[in-house]
């Protein structure tokens, strides 16, 4: 019986939006522009010139004069005059006068049998015959008139065409435009002085080109700058191996290791299969020996393990190009791979056999050979060898990827030692599938007690770092410490990890405790990098916590560390405080921080401290108020880390707050949802506190005083029961404003009095700055409002020296707003300026109420210096519109967002239809990018006006 096969459906779809020549185009254009012209377009396969030739066929400009087209596909035989023949069979109408000579084609253009004057009679002399049918070429390419002809890939045509094109090119018709497409160094023709020409010679695309390629096949609107910059190098920038590896990745989620892992194309594999097959046999084993191989190398190197005399050496065109120095290797990872793949199991097997004997190689390459040769000693031997040198060198990823392979595979002598190092070198950087390794160590394998707790201690400290599993990770840790009574240096780790506070509802009394037992360790400890890392985590926590003398201590560290590991803990330490800076509000100082931190995470290969680090940036850059490309650049870290739950929590909290200032409420509670911001037990409780102050400040923004009052109660139970009153600074005003419009006068005065308690003595300007708008909020609710005013001053004076400038402004605003209500009219002024900073910032929603204040008051209204006349352009205000309408916003959401009112939103989306020529307000998202392509150089801050 036959076996069962999956039934397979192949659909190719549209090609993808042309790309990255538009500069090449233009310029064959231009010669075209001026007949008579002859173009050759030339190119490595998959280069895009047939796409070139469908382009320029399909230009406006040619729209009103004949474009033919004929092709030269891969024969055994060429046909004669093929291309040119198949071009000119669709040329019968519109034709000119002809002479007799025309009929010479009657035999080879049936088609046209109607308006070719009949066949001559033939001719003795075969060459005398063949000069007739040139000559009639000549003059039916005439009688065309002006006309484009293109001819695809010239270099398979037959002799014949070669020598009609040089015929035509000693006196080319003169209303004639040709371009040829060949590959690179395959044809030239010489042309007439007066024949305007050109040779285009076509490379690589740029990374933008392939990423924009990349974001139209796909259906994203970005795509991060890692992935996009990868993408690049493994498709070497060739549009047929870009579009092919694109059309493999739909519906793939676009992680990190993704082209590590896809399989070759089908399309790609195929071709390069048949690029393979037409070499000649010592180039095909030339071809296979480099594939093996993996990576450059010189010819006599590849003769060698191809098994080819010195004299047989030959290379393949199109598959091996020279990399550098007389070394030769594959253009991209996928050609190696297409030609790897179809090596039989005995030929490859030989070949890695032999190539574990050439000199020179690395490690790792040994350690691949010697797998797939089927020598597991060595295969253990060399991939051992090579994670110890990946660590040293800091490449943490490759170090991992090596120690797994052989932690599965190891002996009962072996896998203790294995799997520490594994674990040592695992807590460096976020791989979800290390800790599952280390669970079925530890379930599987009978290990002694001391490398038990060394496994499990590396498996909590990974596990507290996995959404959801902070608390069983923090007892494997817990029950680590207690197995390794006997081994001191080994039991700090954990000790040290159970006291940072920053994640959780356990008590800062808890950690302290923790603490303690770290300080009493320390001094015995004789690791330096062990020592190194003890002294960062004391360092950042105690600036977590607002002590002020941590940052004292942090500048008495040495600058640099001798050995790795030590370099690693620095880096740690830079990133840590970096954090712990931007919530105690010295965000002059996490500035510093951050770029050095990302800097030595990197040199390092501590790629988790750098993760972490990257979220910082993006939330210290919300914070400043650097909100330009802030939503795409947070996705892109979120992109970079989708597994790493502090990393989603912050990156969403940072989302979140810019959607509520966008008035885009509903993806605002996603965001902060994403953030924990209704469950504080799971998260970092600093991003879980400031998530729930912005989700309280959405409720409040629709209303929702209910719903605002019970995200204060679940937050402000967190913040009581942490402790670390610190990182309650942006819930402090939040929870305040909450409680007192729902007169729950006793609780709003109990917190922000608690607070105030909490953070007494404390190195915190972020807190103190919460503390002067906590007591504003609470002064405004009872009608003081003139002291109220005072206070909100006060508080933005505090913030703006941060600087946040929009809590600035919104303590700007409020006291303008408090002394308007209590009737001084003189504050129109402030109210305005507070408006004019929401605007420079984006914030176009607060500055429309600012503006909305004023119209009341009869203080603000559209400058009438006379508005820009936009004509067929979007302007400013009907582009917020437009943006908002492709995110599917209904006229009410708009009017929220935009702070605005219904009638006003109406007139402006009739606007951007009739503009944008949408015919509907579905259709906006597919008209709206091409706009702002073209009205780019007029783009301007958002209107302050409805």
């Amino acid at each position: 019986m036959w076996p069962a096969v999956p039934t397979v459906v192949s659909v190719r779809p549209r090609p993808a939006a042309f790309s990255g020549r538009d500069r090449e185009l233009a310029a064959v254009a231009e010669v075209l522009e001026h007949r008579p012209a002859a173009v050759l377009v030339e190119g490595a396969p998959g280069m895009g010139k047939t796409r070139l030739l469908a382009e320029l066929a399909a230009r406006p400009e040619f729209s009103r004069i004949r474009v033919l087209r004929g092709a030269c596909p891969q024969l055994a035989e060429p046909f004669p005059y093929g291309p040119v023949l198949e071009a000119l069979r669709s040329a019968g109408d519109r034709l000119g006068p002809l002479s007799p000579v025309a009929g010479a084609l009657q035999p080879l253009l049936p088609e046209l049998a109607d308006v070719l004057p009949p066949a001559p009679e033939p001719l003795p002399d075969a060459s005398a015959g063949r000069h007739r049918v040139f000559r009639a070429f000549r003059e039916l390419l005439i009688a065309c008139g002006p006309t484009v002809l293109l001819i695809d890939d010239l270099h398979r045509a037959d002799p014949g065409t070669g020598d009609l094109l040089r015929f035509l090119a000693v006196d080319w018709p003169p209303e004639l435009g040709v371009v040829a497409t060949c590959r690179t160094g395959n044809s030239r023709v010489r042309t007439a002085p007066e024949v305007h020409s050109a040779q285009v010679t076509l490379g690589p695309l740029d990374a933008a080109a392939v990423t924009a390629m990349a974001c139209d096949l796909l259906g994203l609107p970005r795509i991060n700058a890692e992935f996009a910059a990868k993408l690049h190098e493994y498709t070497a920038g060739i549009p047929f191996v870009a579009e092919e590896t694109l059309r493999a990745l739909r519906g793939v989620e676009l992680t990190e290791s993704v082209l590590d892992r896809l399989e070759v194309p089908a399309a790609l594999q195929e071709s390069v299969s048949r690029q393979l097959s037409a070499l000649p046999k010592t180039a095909i084993r030339l071809t296979k020996a480099a594939a093996v191989l993996d990576l450059p190398a010189e010819l006599p190197v590849l003769n060698e393990l191809a098994g080819l005399a010195e004299d047989e050496i030959a290379l393949s065109d199109g598959l091996l190009d020279e990399v550098d120095d007389n070394r030769y290797g594959f253009r991209h990872p996928f050609a190696r791979k297409a030609v790897y793949d179809g090596l039989s199991a005995s030929e490859r097997k030989l070949l890695h056999t032999k190539a574990m004997h050439l000199p020179g190689q690395p490690l790792s390459l040994l350690a691949a050979h010697a797998h797939a040769a089927g020598c597991v000693e060595k295969w253990r031997y060399y991939a051992e060898e090579a994670a110890d040198e990946a660590i040293v060198n800091g490449d943490t990823a490759r170090a991992i990827d090596l120690l797994q392979a052989i932690v599965a595979k190891a002996d009962e002598d072996a896998v203790g030692r294995l799997a520490k190092k594994l674990s040592d070198v695992s807590l460096r950087v976020f791989r979800p599938d290390v800790h599952l390794t280390l669970e079925k160590v530890l379930e599987d394998r009978p290990l002694p007690p001391a490398v038990h707790g060394t496994i499990r201690l590396a498996l909590g400290m990974l596990l507290v770092r996995v959404a959801g599993r902070l608390e069983q990770g923090r007892a494997a840790v817990e029950r680590a410490v207690a197995e390794l009574a006997d081994r001191p240096e080994l039991a700090a780790r954990g000790i040290n990890l159970l006291a940072l506070p920053f994640d959780g509802l356990t008590p800062l009394s808890w950690h302290e405790q923790w603490m303690r037992r770290a300080r009493e360790v320390h001094s015995g400890l004789t690791d330096p990098e062990l020592r190194l890392a003890l002294t960062g985590d004391r360092i950042a926590t105690a600036a977590h916590i607002g002590d002020g003398s941590a940052w004292a201590e942090f500048q008495a560290m040495p600058d640099t560390a001798p050995s790795v590991a030590e370099r690693v803990q620095l880096a740690r330490l830079w990133c840590n405080l970096a954090d712990a800076q931007s919530w105690s509000g010295h965000l002059d100082r996490t500035e510093k921080l951050v770029a050095e931190g990302l800097r030595r995470a990197s040199e390092a290969g501590a790629l988790y401290p750098k993760g972490l680090i990257e979220g910082t940036e993006v939330r210290l850059a919300w914070f400043r108020g650097k909100w330009d490309g802030l939503a795409e650049a947070t996705e892109d870290v979120r992109t970079r880390h989708p597994a790493l739950g502090a990393i989603v929590m912050e990156t969403s909290l940072v989302l979140g707050g810019l959607a509520a200032v966008r008035g885009e409420f509903a993806a605002a509670r996603r965001h902060l949802a994403d953030a924990s911001a209704h469950r504080p037990g799971e998260g970092p409780i600093p991003v879980v506190l400031c998530a729930a102050s912005v989700l309280i400040g959405v409720h409040l923004s629709t209303d929702d005083v209910a719903a605002a009052c019970e995200a204060a109660d679940v937050a402000v139970d967190a913040a009581r029961r942490k402790g670390v009153w610190v990182w309650a600074a942006s819930l402090v005003p939040a929870a305040a404003e909450a409680y007192t419009r729902a007169d729950r006068w006793h609780d709003a005065d109990a917190f922000v009095e608690e607070f105030a308690r909490g953070i007494e003595d404390r190195d915190a300007p972020l807190a103190a700055a919460a503390l002067h708008a906590g007591r504003a909020v609470l002064t405004n609710a009872r009608a003081k409002h003139l002291a109220a005013a005072t206070l909100f001053d006060t508080a933005a004076d505090a913030y703006a020296e941060l600087p946040m400038p929009y809590l600035a402004a919104s303590m700007r605003e409020r006291a303008a707003r408090c002394r308007l209500d209590a009737g001084q009219d003189g504050a129109t002024t402030a109210l305005s300026q507070a408006a004019a900073a929401y605007v420079q910032l984006g914030a176009t929603r607060d500055a429309g109420r600012c503006h909305h204040v004023l119209r009341e008051h009869g203080a603000w209204a559209p400058s009438q210096r006379g508005r820009r006349g936009y004509g067929r352009e979007l302007s400013p205000r009907e582009r917020e519109v437009a943006e908002m309408l492709a995110e599917g916003r209904t006229n009410r959401q708009i009017a929220d967002g935009l702070f605005l009112s219904p009638r006003t939103v109406e007139q402006h989306v009739a606007k951007v239809l009739r503009k944008l020529g949408a015919r509907s307000r579905t259709d906006v998202a597919r008209k709206l990018p091409s706009v702002e392509a073209r009205d780019n150089e007029h783009r301007v801050l958002p209107c302050s006006g409805g």
